[in-house]
């Protein structure tokens, strides 16, 4: 009897301390919204730190912004996309163009999911300019996760596209990513402490976009590491940290609604904005086009959190207006930042390298 025990005992000890295992039914599905939470003040924690049965600790994380995440299927995209994606996707969400390529405008935009029970692919994106839908679909997919995904689970991919773009220019992406789950164990947000697979990614990818209106081409070589945790039944990772040479490093992570300083708790579409020229040097412009007028406060940020400007004056009229911000009273070192822009109840964000 106490042989039966003994081994009982033993099989709930290991059955606490057992890895997870992630499969295709723990992805997004369409109807899920999910929140989640932007933070740069990350100087205090080191995100590669990994091993088997590891506890992560970033409870002390502080959001400057929060965004919403919802999820649909094709057919609930604009019709203008489903000839480009309807057999290749089963999954899409809204998003901004600028968080993808630095230097796009912030226009009415998607981008495409493939979940199977191999894997889960980024398709590419669909932007509408003036209604007139652009397909910018990956001639390879992009595998974000191999499936199922244990520890020790590694997978590369090859992806890139490259898009002539009527009356505006031309984009380029291309992307080599190599992938390993590097760990498992506990991970604790601010969000709460959960079981999770520890996936590592790194990337290689030169994105290249030229703009005709301002006669400017802007090349960026990026070499970036993801680490992402994640874990049963969350739809996307708990908290996803992206170290970038040039941009440094930002935090991404599932949360409750928060009262934050900087921005609102999702972005509102009703308007958009782009910055340039990107990368920028003595000056940078903001192009704004709102439905509605009203104070505009503008923020610029380090990956470190540490902010280099501030201003909560500016006036911001119906339509279309530039406001230019000289940058030789800012003393910016070279390097990426996070452009936040304020208005009533719509937020902006744009990353810029300044050089």
């Amino acid at each position: 009897m106490k042989q039966i025990f003994t081994i009982l005992f033993i099989l709930s000890i290991s059955g606490l301390f057992a890895q997870i295992t992630v499969t295709n039914s723990d992805m997004p599905s369409s109807g899920d919204t999910i929140r989640t939470s932007l933070t740069v003040a990350i100087e205090a924690y080191d995100f590669s730190r990994t091993g088997n049965n590891f506890t992560w600790d970033f409870s002390g994380l502080t959001p400057i912004s929060q965004d919403v995440d919802t999820f649909m299927s094709v057919t609930e995209t604009p019709v203008a996309f489903w000839p480009f994606f309807i057999t290749s996707a089963n999954l899409a969400t809204k998003i901004n163009p600028a968080a993808v390529l630095p230097g796009l405008p912030e226009l009415e935009a998607y981008r495409f999911f493939n979940n199977t029970s191999s894997s889960f692919k980024d398709v590419g994106y669909g932007i509408l300019i003036t209604g007139i839908p652009l397909p910018l679909k990956y001639s390879n997919t992009d595998m974000i996760y191999k499936f199922p995904m244990n520890n020790g689970t590694t997978h590369e991919s090859a992806s890139g596209l490259e898009v002539s773009i009527p009356d505006m220019g031309y984009i380029m992406i291309d992307r080599d990513r190599s992938s390993v789950v590097d760990g498992w164990g506990t991970l604790t947000t601010p969000y709460g402490t959960f079981d999770v697979l520890r996936l590592k990614s790194t990337v290689s990818e030169y994105d290249s976009i030229y703009i005709d209106s301002i006669q400017q081409g802007v090349p960026l070589q990026r070499n970036y590491i993801e680490y992402q945790w994640i874990g049963k039944n969350m739809g996307l990772p708990l908290l996803s940290a992206t170290v970038d040479e040039l941009f440094g490093t930002t935090v991404v992570y599932i949360d409750s609604l928060r009262d934050v300083n900087v921005g609102i708790e999702a972005r509102s579409l009703a308007g958009s904005f782009s910055v340039y020229p990107n990368p920028v040097h003595n000056q940078i412009n903001f192009e704004i086009n709102i439905l509605k007028a009203g104070k505009a406060q503008i923020s610029i940020f380090d990956m470190s959190g540490k902010c280099f400007y501030q201003q909560n004056n500016y006036q911001v009229n119906t339509g279309s207006q530039v406001i230019t911000l000289p940058l030789n009273s800012i003393l910016m070192p070279a390097g990426g930042y996070l452009v936040v822009v304020r208005i009533e109840k719509q937020l902006f964000t744009s990353r810029i390298v300044k050089n």
